[in-house]
């Protein structure tokens, strides 16, 4: 029962459902990572997606365009939700109606593999505009996501995501044991064929369990009626005003200039002498066990330091991980390489949305999440071509060298890049 509040203490009132609501909204939403994870383990633009379309050509232009189009795609694609989420009263619900459009995107991509034996050209046709509504709506639905975070949980929003990534990653490892059957012990492409239908199955469960479970607690304030012309101006007002977001997302936009290389990695373990059967799977789950530990510590960190931290953490690991792909040739330390990567990747990830959660304070958050999308877009396409033309021209260890030397580089500047306060931004 929500203690009944004196209409004029709206915000205690608000703090106190906040409270009433905050252990259901948890567990609703780790059943809903548990799902979610599920079937993005199955719908992987790092491990599975570049093993698929690697079977269908070997031209590495195909390979950069997975990256390019997910990246440059999902960040552009926050610009046009973040106008919706402003606006609207409850990011759930249009949380869920873009959610479904990603499912779509999911069953196209399951589509595909039924044309593989018939015409492999339009399969890829198939696949890369399956990706294209994959893409735009997870960008979409980013930011939604963040802004339902902040009217669903009010609290120790590091240790949520922490939690959240580490609940998404447990369901990854079961996941990965399931790809692992399914493509060493079925004949391609109905291998991928069944590990895309359980990965679209779980996404629409995961779906229902927000519908079901999640209480938003919003206010009566009178809602800000932003056009799409307005998020250039405001964002840019954020920026100037803000220090600790600005300094954050100059880093963040260079990482992106390394993440560029993230497809070339499992076809680089894959490629090495002696791999066991299943490898991919193999890695897949060492990917998720680094994932799910990473997520904790990650969490944590932000509570106590700020996503700054976070970020510089991440950017180490993966210095190191690209380092091993550049010089790897035993593939046990492929690994490690992928553990280091799966730190690296759900860090920064989990910076971006702790970063946007914190420094907005619920107000606008949507609008956070796109800037930092629309800047960090433009890199992506570039160096996501730009490596398929490195990695055709030379090979991949010039990709992966770049890689260091860019992370290298961002790391440095999460020393030299403070806040108002010469500190870290700190985490709430």
């Amino acid at each position: 029962m929500i203690p009944k509040i004196e209409p004029q203490a709206d915000a205690q009132y608000i703090y106190v459902k906040k409270e009433a609501f905050y252990k259901g909204n948890f567990i609703s939403l780790m059943c809903e990572s548990f799902f979610f994870a599920f079937a993005l383990t199955m719908f992987s633009p790092e491990n599975v997606l570049p093993v698929y379309v690697s079977s269908l050509s070997d031209k590495a232009i195909y390979i950069a365009l997975i990256s390019a189009l997910y990246y440059g795609i999902s960040y552009s694609a926050t610009v046009f939700s973040c106008v919706v989420g402003v606006n609207a009263r409850s990011p759930k619900w249009i949380s869920v109606v873009i959610c479904f459009l990603q499912r779509i995107g999911f069953f196209l991509i399951f589509l595909s593999t039924y044309l593989v034996r018939g015409n492999v050209k339009l399969a890829l046709v198939t696949f890369f505009v399956s990706l294209t509504l994959y893409a735009g709506s997870a960008g979409m639905s980013n930011p939604l996501f963040a802004q339902m975070v902040g009217t669903s949980i009010h609290r120790n929003v590091g240790t949520f995501y922490g939690a959240y990534n580490m609940v998404g990653a447990c369901s990854g490892v079961l996941a990965s044991v399931v790809l692992t059957q399914c493509l060493a012990r079925l004949e391609f492409p109905f291998s991928f064929r069944c590990v895309f239908l359980l990965g679209l199955i779980s996404a629409l469960i995961a779906t229902v369990v927000v519908c079901v479970g999640v209480r938003e607690v919003t206010d009566d304030r009178v809602r800000e009626k932003i056009r799409l012309r307005d998020i250039f101006p405001i964002g840019t007002q954020i920026l100037r005003e803000n220090r600790g977001f600005r300094n954050y997302t100059i880093i963040k936009i260079l990482v992106g200039a390394a993440e560029f290389a993230i497809p070339y990695y499992i076809i680089t373990a894959s490629g090495l002498k002696n791999v066991p059967a299943g490898f991919v799977g193999i890695m897949a789950t060492i990917y998720l066990v680094a994932k799910m530990v990473g997520s904790l510590v990650m969490g944590r960190l932000a509570d106590r330091f700020g996503a700054m931290i976070v970020l510089r953490v991440s950017c180490i690991c993966g210095a190191v991980a690209a380092l091993l792909a550049a010089f790897i040739k035993d593939y046990r330390l492929a690994y490690v390489m992928y553990a280091l990567l799966a730190v690296a990747v759900n860090g920064i990830m989990m910076s971006s949305s702790i970063a946007c959660v914190t420094c907005s304070k619920n107000v606008r958050t949507p609008i956070y999440m796109a800037t930092v999308g629309l800047l960090c877009a433009p890199l992506y396409v570039i160096t996501s071509f730009c490596g398929a033309a490195l990695a055709s021209w030379f090979s991949y260890t010039a990709l992966f060298l770049l890689a260091v030397g860019v992370y290298a580089v961002s790391a440095l500047l999460t020393f030299w890049l403070k806040d108002s306060r010469g500190q870290a931004e700190k985490g709430e």
